[in-house]
């Protein structure tokens, strides 16, 4: 039973469900953050699929956790791994099937080294020829033949059958029109709701459903996953046009709504283009997406029913590493003008150098002047074409363009002085703007959308008792002092969910690993990288679905957030995931293992603790263990 008002209008109501179906009609979101996330994520599904509802008189008995889940959101490498399943499970093709496909795919460079070989080879662009020819088409290219052979969004549409279970899927992406999440979306069953926020984009900038559905999968993962200086934006339509359909039917399918009605957007909509890139730019999460599918559930807006466990899947985290200032080395100081003059007279030798050796035919003093001629010119160059673009007016908003914001007499202010700033200040100075740019752009606006988006997940009524977080770091040396304080969201852990040191091993690698979109199959600590997420996705699923549990249970029955039928699913729920956790303190691996060699993955290793080493960053903790 559930207090769901029905809104006359989309203002936000406050919407709270009494009583849910415990483990019914779950939504699951991924995180972006590369093949670092598609390996979590996959640790997460088999998880998932290996739970089991065990009561005789539950109505699920003998289904698995895994065939709960109606929704699926998801950011950049999180993408990888929804797509796939979402695209298999349509199929009717079996989780065996899925995790190898995903797991041969991620193993190793193979992909990159597809992608790279598409770009150089002019002939394979001969059939997608309105794609730009850059780096993201040709991973888009790759995706297409690799993963999904062809398929398209309406690939993903299937009949309600006893596999096939996902009702909705969302792939993020970031629009650059007005800089919203651009919801790359399909219903995969039908839909007797009228939900008409329901967008292939959002309510500003969207593209009709039936011409959304020819759109190919490569093509809606590149867009999900281009993150920004990694990859170019892909461009809509251009990049999105094949032989199932044009340009100009992609064109005609988009809608774009003014928002200010000026000139230069007026003619940006008549070009009807527009960017898109990485969907963790906006929420790197894929949080916003599946709280707004729930709330359109919600208020009736769907025929579907609202979600009873929404579960968070995060590579990413909170913590950060502490901005350090650059130091200036000190010494012999060297202004730009010294520099300048320097450059101008080494031009002036070197072309001397040249005529002098032309005309007393000296090959060796010819040869030696042309050769040191190009580097002096190009830094003079250099210097008044910066000369140049500072004291003209850009008419491109992304120039230099001062004259923007100061006048001419303080552009040339601000040029004199710095001219007699040393090289030094000016590297140092040059410095500290990129990195914390770069800091800024990589770290801290991500941290600040994902803390935005988690208070109001964790702090609203309306999903009080259905929300979880999984994080990869949940059990990690890292996360030591908040797991130890009880999070947000969570209560302190009991001493049987406290991990063993092996699980913190696997994890702290897990989650040392950074964000790449290849695995080298060379390196051995990345293969063990590959391995740890997968199975860390595996034990924290089961720690984090366990803490879930004894919160439900931890209240009073009369206040219980569940049905009292319900209790028993609960309690066996519990006693097969503490097993399987016990299991896990004694053998991270004991899962990932497994489900390599009952599907028969080709050249599979069984992965064991010697195999991996103690984190680098944490060998001070393991110095300070006192000995047994």
């Amino acid at each position: 039973m559930a207090n769901i008002p029905v809104p006359d209008n989309k203002a936000e109501t406050k919407l709270q469900v009494d009583l849910i179906k415990p483990f019914e009609n779950i939504a699951l979101a991924f995180s972006g953050g590369g093949f670092r996330a598609a390996s979590f994520s996959l640790g997460v599904l088999s998880y998932l699929d290996k739970v089991i509802f065990t009561d005789d008189t539950d109505e699920l008995n003998g289904q698995t956790l895994l065939h709960q889940v109606r929704y699926l959101s998801s950011a950049s490498g999180g993408t990888i791994t929804t797509t796939l399943y979402a695209l298999y499970n349509a199929q009717g093709k079996t989780f065996g099937q899925f995790y190898t496909k995903l797991f041969t795919g991620l193993s190793g460079d193979d992909l990159l080294q597809h992608a790279l070989e598409i770009l150089a080879d002019k002939k394979r662009w001969d059939k997608r020829p309105q794609k730009s020819r850059n780096i993201i088409n040709a991973f888009s290219l790759a995706y297409d033949e690799f993963l999904f052979d062809g398929s398209t969004l309406q690939s993903l549409i299937h009949q309600v059958s006893d596999k096939a279970h996902l009702q909705e899927v969302c792939f993020n992406a970031t629009e650059f029109y007005t800089g919203q999440s651009f919801r790359q979306n399909v219903k995969l069953v039908p839909d007797n709701g009228t939900d008409k926020y329901f967008n292939y984009g959002n309510e500003v900038i969207f593209v009709d459903k039936d011409t959304a559905g020819k759109i190919k999968l490569g093509d809606i993962l590149a867009a999900s996953s281009c993150f920004p200086a990694g990859f170019e934006p892909i461009i809509y339509p251009n990049d999105y046009a094949h032989q199932e359909v044009t340009e100009q039917q992609l064109r005609n399918a988009l809608t774009l709504i003014p928002q200010t009605g000026d000139k230069q957007e007026s003619d940006f909509i008549k070009r009807k283009q527009f960017g898109l890139m990485d969907g963790g730019i906006t929420d790197n999460q894929g949080l916003q997406s599946m709280m707004e599918a729930d709330g359109r559930r919600l208020n009736r807006q769907s025929d579907f029913p609202f979600f009873e466990l929404m579960l968070v899947n995060d590579v990413g985290s909170h913590y950060i590493q502490p901005y350090e200032l650059p130091k200036v080395k000190k010494g012999f100081e060297l202004n730009l003008w010294g520099v300048f003059f320097i450059a101008a007279a080494f031009l002036a030798g070197a072309i001397a150098l040249t005529w002098w050796g032309a005309c007393h035919h000296c090959i060796v003093a010819t040869i030696a002047g042309a050769l040191l001629v190009p580097v002096p010119l190009i830094w003079v160059s250099t210097v008044l074409y910066v000369r140049y673009q500072l004291f003209t007016v850009s008419k491109s908003s992304m120039g230099v363009n001062l004259q923007r914001n100061f006048t001419i007499d303080i552009i040339r202010l601000l040029v004199g002085y710095f001219t007699k700033t040393p090289v030094s200040v000016l590297k140092q100075m040059l410095t500290t703007r990129a990195q914390s740019v770069l800091m800024l752009n990589t770290s801290i606006f991500l941290k600040r959308i994902r803390q935005l988006l988690y208070d109001k997940f964790y702090g609203t009524a309306q999903w009080k008792n259905r929300g979880k977080g999984n994080h990869v770091y949940d059990l990690s040396f890292s996360n030591d002092i908040n797991r130890k304080q009880g999070d947000t969201d969570t209560p302190v852990a009991p001493s049987d969910l406290d991990p063993s040191e092996d699980i913190q091993i696997v994890t702290q690698t897990a989650f040392n690993m950074g964000t790449t979109l290849w695995f080298d199959k060379k390196s051995t600590e990345q293969e063990h990288c590959e391995a740890c997420l997968i199975a860390c996705g595996q034990f924290t699923t089961c720690y984090n679905l366990l803490e879930y549990i004894d919160r439900l249970l931890a209240q009073d029955t009369a206040d219980a957030p569940y049905d009292p039928k319900y209790q028993n699913r609960l309690l066996k729920l519990r006693a097969q995931m503490m097993d399987d956790y016990n299991h896990f303190k004694t053998d991270p691996f004991f899962l990932y293992n497994d489900s390599g060699t009952n599907y028969q993955i080709p050249g599979f290793i069984n992965i064991t603790m010697f195999d991996i080493p103690f984190p680098e960053n944490w060998k001070e903790k393991k110095q300070q263990k006192p000995a047994q």
